[in-house]
């Protein structure tokens, strides 16, 4: 097998990285204590997240909750999922921010039907995810726009159009442009954002926020035994104990880990399913 890789690259922006560095050089050294043969000193950057997902050479990741659930992760053990001190969340889960522009005369989601929305990515849970399951609430009061056709997957038509902007950094981006006119950003993402960018921050204004889920887990790949799987999972919560290291979360917005099982995030697929039976089942 391939030396193993360590990927954190979620919320990887680059005034982060300095403080995710430094969180997996605590958790690489409690590895190498605890006896762990090839522990990667470096942290993986520019490998496409699909293949981080599914590297069988993972030792350590971080993936979003709904291609977990959908089977776009490949087989991974759960870790530790953050548990966060940012806005919208609420311990071990998270919301998405619907955000248009500060100069947005539209005071609800309804009063954007037929406007432009930005997407991150189809397999997103805060950009798509949630966000499909907030305007099903809307589409569900009305047909949308008049004279509008249903989408081809049966569906009613909610905005004219929706854009994929690659991530929740170019959803932002493309709002306060003028190119789309609402996104759903992840709350974690537009707080680290704000915190780098924050005059793109201050050219948007929230809207509303979604329904809440749990956060991005960390990840190990599936084919580690039981004792590995274990001993990944010790060293990130002994990272807490690490003043270095505990500041760089604090940094980061996480003030700890919780264990959750992946029946938890079963919670994510019933988001969609309640999209789907409100006659919604994508986002258009």
């Amino acid at each position: 097998m391939a030396a193993p890789i360590a990927a954190l690259t979620m919320y990887g922006y680059d005034w982060l990285r300095a403080d995710i560095r430094t969180f997996w050089s605590a958790v690489a050294a409690r590895l190498k204590d605890a006896g762990m043969k090839g522990v990667p000193a470096r942290l993986t950057w520019k490998m496409e997240e699909q293949a981080q997902w599914r590297a069988p050479n993972l030792l350590l990741g971080q993936t979003c909750g709904y291609p977990l659930m959908k089977g776009l992760t490949g087989p991974v053990r759960l870790v530790a999922t953050p548990t966060y001190e940012v806005p919208y969340c609420e311990g071990s889960r998270y919301r998405s921010l619907v955000v248009v522009r500060k100069d947005e005369a539209a005071t609800s989601l309804n009063r954007l039907r037929g406007r432009v929305a930005a997407v991150n990515s189809f397999t997103s849970h805060s950009g798509m995810n949630a966000f499909r399951r907030l305007v099903a609430d809307y589409v569900r009061q009305g047909d949308g726009p008049r004279g509008r056709a249903p989408d081809r997957a049966g569906g009613v038509r909610f905005f004219g159009d929706v854009m994929v902007s690659g991530s929740h950094l170019e959803s932002l981006r493309a709002v306060a442009a003028g190119k789309a006119d609402v996104a759903a950003i992840d709350a974690v993402s537009f707080h680290m954002i704000a915190k780098g960018e924050p005059a793109l921050a201050d050219s948007v204004k929230i809207l509303t926020a979604t329904l809440p889920a749990p956060a991005l887990p960390l990840i190990t790949a599936g084919g580690r035994d039981d004792a590995e799987a274990r001993q990944v999972r010790l060293a990130v919560m002994d990272t807490l104990a690490d003043r270095d290291a505990r500041n760089a979360l604090r940094n980061m917005g996480i003030t700890g880990f919780q264990v959750l099982g992946r029946e938890a995030y079963g919670e994510i697929l019933a988001f969609e399913r309640q999209a789907e039976d409100m006659g919604y089942p994508v986002l258009a």
